[in-house]
């Protein structure tokens, strides 16, 4: 059997107010779910969260554990599901801004505009 000794040890999860005004290090993959003192989802987009989309059409987010507390003291059920560390974007994910405005340029072709370039 596993002794607390031999269990590898995770680093401790911290939120903005833990770091000294750090960011968080993780965030968490969950669902908010109606809970006993408020049964309406629509007042979860009031709170200014990361929504992704939720095959089940769930209210799924990503949020930190300072935002888990938001929620659960706003009379949400929020059930986590994954850790997802913070870490910079892959550059190869990000856009250069001349390659953006071509893309952009390509769409609005033929477009007449009004009052402008």
């Amino acid at each position: 059997m596993n002794g607390p000794s031999e269990r590898p040890q995770q680093p401790p999860i911290r939120d903005a107010r833990d770091a000294g005004g750090e960011n968080p290090t993780v965030r968490f993959d969950a669902t908010v779910h109606p809970g006993v003192t408020n049964r309406d989802l629509l007042g979860v987009a009031d709170l200014d969260l990361d929504r992704i989309p939720d095959p089940e059409g769930d209210v799924r987010v990503v949020v930190t554990a300072d935002e888990c507390r938001r929620l659960l003291e706003s009379g949400y059920e929020v059930r986590l599901h994954a850790q997802v560390p913070v870490r910079p974007l892959p550059a190869e994910l990000v856009e250069q801004d001349d390659s953006v405005r071509a893309w952009l340029e390509e769409r609005v072709e033929g477009i007449e505009r009004s009052g402008g370039v």
